[in-house]
């Protein structure tokens, strides 16, 4: 009961939206309170279940002290501590909203975000103090400016901070305007400023997830490179310099990858799934491992088949350019391609017609 997770989504959507309506005088009711409790009850419930899974792992459980058992103690214990205390439940069962916590353990793009923080601290820290030098040289500079006009708004250190924040954010609430040319001119340079240090700091985190992306990414084709049999002959630098080549497609089944009479530009190693070589007078099936398309690089002619994936299937595509490329650094690779393809090209004869396998291998 406790590890489906549309339970535990179905409870803490429930869960809020009867918080939120604690909060509404007209919406008050006992039904809204008694889901508040059964909420608490399931995630009290679901956190004792993991503990006790936990306990078989040894002397010390993967469960107690990770992130994910202190997102469930903040959303078990808080409450029944306010409430004990003394705080008008009404106010008491806002701290559901750490119920919110949860998702933290279950959603792959904070612990992707959480990583690319890690990896970028220096740079944003850099950033940062960018951010806290021009927040407190602008704070004082309109202090002195605008202080002695305006003393309500900018008479102490913390007001012009606070004016300091809302420009460099470029938020603006509009509550404190200087009115002297020093103090507009401070403002100008300060939002300016607060486009650049803003910036920068999405610059920084679209790299960082622009590398997080491409290293994954590698790691994936990396593993799949290594499943095909052809390609297991590579030392690992040419394994590395080929993953770096290929581009990977995930194909859903009785997805056209090829058309008989098209233009070859790329030739495709099967990581995982099957395809079929559509020739006559009956059609192959090639499995993970096999590869296809190298006629056309080979000789520069069309394609001689269609070839369609008969179920999910991924693919590596190598295009011409970088088949060259590669070849022309692996000779013994390229001599194998083109054993292969030459056995390939020998006519088989059937029912008085001449077949060729046509880009298709076993």
């Amino acid at each position: 009961m406790f590890v489906s997770g549309r339970v535990k989504y179905a409870v803490l959507v429930i869960g809020l939206v009867a918080m939120a309506a604690m909060t509404v005088p007209g919406l008050r009711a006992p039904w809204i309170t008694a889901a508040l409790w059964v909420c608490l009850g399931y995630f009290a419930a679901e956190m004792a279940l993991k503990t006790r899974q936990s306990s078989h792992f040894g002397r010390k459980p993967p469960y107690l002290g990770s992130a994910e058992f202190w997102w469930d103690v903040l959303g078990v214990v808080p409450v029944p501590l306010a409430l004990i205390a003394g705080l008008p439940p009404e106010k008491a069962w806002l701290l559901a909203s750490l119920w919110i916590l949860k998702l933290a353990t279950v959603v792959p793009g904070l612990s992707l975000l959480g990583r690319i923080i890690h990896l970028e601290a220096r740079p944003l820290a850099s950033v940062f103090v960018i951010f806290l030098i021009v927040l407190l040289l602008a704070s004082v500079a309109v202090h002195l400016a605008e202080g002695p006009g305006q003393p309500e708004k900018f008479g102490t250190l913390p007001l012009a901070l606070w004016w300091a924040v809302t420009t460099l954010t470029t938020t603006g609430y509009g509550d404190a305007v200087p009115e002297t040319f020093v103090g507009r001119s401070v403002a100008g340079l300060v939002m300016i400023c607060g486009l650049g240090v803003f910036g920068l700091w999405t610059g920084i985190l679209a790299t960082g997830f622009a590398n997080e992306h491409r290293r994954r990414e590698f790691i994936r084709t990396y593993e799949l490179v290594t499943r095909v049999p052809f390609l297991r002959t590579l030392d690992a630098a040419g394994v590395i310099e080929l993953t770096r080549m290929l581009r990977r497609q995930d194909l859903a089944e009785r997805s056209v990858v090829v058309r008989r009479g098209r233009a070859g530009d790329c030739m495709f190693f099967i990581a995982s799934g099957e395809v079929e070589v559509q020739v006559e007078p009956k059609p192959i099936r090639l499995a993970a491992g096999s590869f296809f398309g190298e006629f056309a690089l080979l000789d520069g002619a069309p394609r001689t088949a269609t070839v369609v994936t008969t179920r999910p299937t991924t693919l590596l595509t190598l295009d011409v350019t970088d088949f060259h490329a590669f070849t022309a650094q692996h000779p013994d690779l390229a001599r194998e391609l083109e054993a292969e393809a030459a056995r390939r090209r020998a006519p088989v004869k059937d029912a008085g017609h001449i077949v060729n396998d046509a880009d298709a291998a076993q």
